[in-house]
């Protein structure tokens, strides 16, 4: 999946199920574990503010780091 301030947009119009589900399938797919161990928060209001406030730099390094498991 490509990530741009569209695939962004998209995801902050999703109910919170929907958005936690979301990421945890894409750091899945990535190869990452990291969403795995990760509880979902009760209030997905601080993790709306962090998706809506990315750079476009910020999406290219999330880019970056989901195209190499998070690795590094």
């Amino acid at each position: 999946m490509k990530i741009d301030k569209g695939t962004i947009n998209m995801l902050l119009k999703m109910n919170d199920d929907m958005l936690w589900g979301t990421l945890k399938m894409a750091f899945s797919r990535s190869g990452s574990n990291i969403a795995k161990d990760i509880k979902r928060p009760e209030d997905m209001s601080k993790i709306r503010d962090i998706l809506a406030g990315l750079t476009d730099a910020d999406i290219e390094r999330v880019s970056e780091l989901l195209g190499k498991g998070g690795k590094k």
